[in-house]
């Protein structure tokens, strides 16, 4: 364990939980609630698309600075910073009308999420480093049970006659007190403690070719695929579900729901065998079995479309047993692979949801979401190159 205070850790882990069922909670709520805002505002999905980029340009930007943020002025300085970017992002996105502003607002709701989602990620690969494939598992299955909570609490509040307006700002409820807490963590910071195997990595820095020799980069395409897929079925399911007047929002809003419920027990389970089995093996199996879904469920026949909803079951350990391998050079975690890992995967969140905007406005909502199922088989081939072709000498895949 890193060499801060077992207590400072404590706390932190805590805040590390609270910025993961925040990430989930925020980031779900643009799907639940994107349909109502292009409703309202007259906007077609492109435009929807263009807005969910503003928040992934915020994600990639938070995902090249948090790291150094994080190494100079520890995590609770990370993790207020982080809290301040939501609620300006969330208060202001709430209140604007033009496409500007929504596109600037989401940008500083994105710097929030991925300053989140990195710091929380950096202190397990720090705190647990000899369990992390299962702790990271289990603490996005912890973002797995914010993205649940998320389209179901806005389908009662839609029932309710509430806005999507009035939504956003319901998430100041926990987003203001959750800040408080980081501003009240004991312990200011992490710097000055080193945690087991700097010496090797202050090394390897020195060394920066590295970070783009074959293995890392196609562990960052992965990850680009990967969350292009998973950000951009999440921004599109309920539009996809809704695209016959079979259902409303709120029907599409508890199919999203379903989604993340799936990606949090898979998670969960995941955890008990992803170490076990092969972090490589598992994605590939994950990868195959979500593209399968995707397709079959979006291109196949009406029977089969509940398929895309219980994706999230084989989605769910992709992302975090990718991380878990890239964090494994060397003897622990590197913040320059992880941050240009997190950018590369902020890439994936802006394009993914862009791509299938154009998609649905050319095509059809339905090809978008068959794009995404394309999306996961990169993933696979991808994974499958990486285990054939892998030295072995800075990551072990399995």
């Amino acid at each position: 364990m890193h060499s801060v205070k077992k207590d400072a850790a404590i706390l932190l882990t805590i805040g590390g939980i609270l910025s993961f069922f925040i990430f989930g909670l925020f980031d779900s709520l643009k799907g639940s609630t994107l349909s109502a805002l292009l409703k309202e505002l007259d906007f077609d999905y492109s435009l929807g698309g263009t807005i969910v980029m503003g928040q992934y340009a915020g994600y990639l930007v938070a995902s090249l600075l948090s790291g150094r943020l994080v190494d100079r002025f520890g995590h609770k300085t990370a993790l207020i910073f982080a809290g301040i970017c939501m609620i300006t992002g969330v208060t202001g996105y709430a209140a604007s009308s033009a496409l500007p502003l929504l596109f600037v607002f989401a940008f500083f709701i994105g710097m929030g999420l991925g300053t989140l989602e990195l710091s929380a990620s950096h202190m397990i690969t720090i705190y647990y480093p000899e369990n992390k494939g299962r702790y990271l598992n289990i603490l996005t299955a912890v973002a797995g049970i914010g993205s649940i909570l998320s389209p179901v609490l806005v389908s009662a509040l839609f029932h309710r006659g509430f806005s999507w307006r009035r939504v956003y700002d319901s998430g100041l409820v926990i987003l203001l007190p959750v800040t408080v807490y980081f501003v009240l963590l004991k312990y200011p910071s992490t710097k000055g403690c080193t945690p087991a195997g700097a010496s090797a990595r202050q090394k390897y820095r020195k060394s920066t070719p590295l970070l783009f020799r074959k293995d890392f980069l196609l562990l960052y395409l992965a990850n680009f695929l990967y969350m292009a897929a998973e950000m951009g079925i999440s921004t599109w399911i309920v539009a996809f579900y809704m695209y016959d007047g079979m259902y409303t929002p709120a029907d599409g809003a508890k199919f999203l729901s379903l989604f993340y419920l799936g990606m949090t027990s898979g998670r969960i389970v995941g955890s008990i065998f992803v170490d076990k089995l092969g972090r490589c093996s598992s994605v590939l199996f994950a990868s195959a079995g979500a593209a399968a879904c995707i397709l079959s469920g979006a291109l196949g026949p009406s029977m089969l479309r509940i398929l895309p909803a219980v994706s999230g079951v084989f989605c769910s350990i992709i992302f975090p047993t990718d991380t878990a391998i890239i964090s494994g050079f060397p003897k622990g975690d590197s913040g320059q692979i992880q941050g240009i890992y997190f950018a590369c995967g902020g890439l994936g969140g802006m394009w993914g949801p862009w791509i299938m905007g154009k998609i649905s406005d050319y095509l059809g909502v339905k090809w978008s979401m068959g794009f995404g199922g394309i999306f996961l088989a990169g993933v696979f081939f991808t994974l499958l190159f990486l285990k054939k072709n892998s030295s072995g000498k800075t990551i072990a895949p399995e």
